[in-house]
């Protein structure tokens, strides 16, 4: 069977932008790259190689590629816009910064748009940026605005002789390791409220407010950014999708149940949190009534000693003992006997 010169030209691989013969850097453009073999474990890959591995993927081998971007910079995003090779709709997100959340299949590869924790928390644990992701059979594309912890974290465990059946497999463990550092924030949270409720149990309740308001931000701003996230997924999981392998399917569906079982532990200790705020108001509430009860008890026994004080403090004429050696001492002890008359009847009433 003969085929047209037009044929055999469109059936050969498209050739890559010419970027890449640059020398990016890990801090430039291409933040890493790495093919995956059968058997063999990642190799990093240099940024003049990934055109050639390119290439290879298109022409049918069977390595797994994972290039991953830095979308800051001009020329990695010069090149994606122009990889051909890249679905439109990815191509599209990119040109409009589009990071609202997306998973879909277009091309016969799956493009994911998810949130991911940023790399500098310091300020805020919960800090999220998008992450752009397709994957399919023998690849793995991602990019990024912001430098993200879960992509960086993915790089150094291909040191360790990651492994990975597909892209979207590749991708599922990205998200896997995602959840290990939602659950790692809720076992520090755990540990938080654990030290906070023994505290408020014993009485110390000073600034335990703050650091229960800041538990409950944390749950919240969690369960607002992957909840919906786990529902996409899960919605997606559940529609017919013919070009989604299997397996493929069943490492999206373990990641989607263990970000479910994390974001449940979440939600307890929001609700925890909750209730130990709730603790701390009505403990509050009540050092507050017995403190106004202590000084009510005050102003009653001080009220008939303050009239006392006040009557025999009148500058008028014929006040008695105005002129008397003891009668200073005599004010003094009526003074007194009105205070006990006082808290002797609050005993009587059993107000004490």
């Amino acid at each position: 069977m003969s085929h047209s010169p037009s044929e055999i030209t469109d059936a050969r691989p498209k050739p890559m932008p010419a970027v890449l013969s640059e020398s990016l850097g890990a801090d430039r453009g291409l933040i890493c790259g790495f093919r995956l073999r059968p058997h063999a474990a990642p190799q990093e890959i240099p940024s003049e190689e990934i055109a050639p591995a390119l290439l290879q993927v298109q022409a049918g081998s069977d390595a797994l590629l994972w290039l991953h971007f830095n979308l800051s910079d001009a020329r990695a995003r010069r090149w994606l816009l122009d990889a051909a090779f890249l679905p439109d709709a990815l191509r599209e997100l990119w040109r409009e910064h589009d990071g609202n959340r997306r998973v879909e299949i277009v091309d016969d590869g799956l493009l994911l748009v998810v949130s991911d924790f940023s790399y500098d928390d310091a300020s805020d644990p919960s800090e999220v940026a998008p992450l752009w992701c397709f994957a399919s059979q023998h690849l793995l594309i991602t990019a990024r605005l912001h430098p993200l912890r879960s992509a960086d974290e993915l790089r150094l465990q291909m040191r360790s002789n990651l492994t990975a059946a597909s892209g979207i497999d590749l991708a599922a463990q990205l998200l896997d390791i995602r959840t290990s550092r939602v659950k790692r924030l809720a076992n520090e949270m755990t540990d938080q409220l654990d030290t906070i409720e023994d505290r408020i149990l014993a009485g110390n309740i000073e600034q335990q407010r703050e650091l229960l308001g800041r538990n409950r931000r944390l749950c919240a701003r969690l369960r607002r950014e992957f909840a919906p996230e786990r529902s996409d997924l899960n919605r997606f999981l559940h529609r017919p999708t013919g070009t989604l392998a299997e397996a493929d399917r069943e490492a999206l569906q373990s990641s989607t149940d263990t970000l479910a079982f994390a974001l449940e532990e979440v939600s307890e200790l929001y609700e925890r949190s909750k209730l130990l705020q709730e603790e701390l108001a009505s403990r509050l509430a009540e050092n507050t009534g017995r403190n106004l009860y202590v000084l009510s008890i005050v102003t009653a026994v001080m009220l008939p000693m303050t009239l006392v004080t006040g009557i025999f403090g009148m500058n008028v004429g014929g006040l008695p003992g105005l002129h008397g050696g003891h009668a200073f001492w005599w004010v003094m002890l009526l003074i007194l006997a009105s205070g006990g008359v006082t808290l002797a009847a609050f005993f009587w009433r059993r107000l004490l």
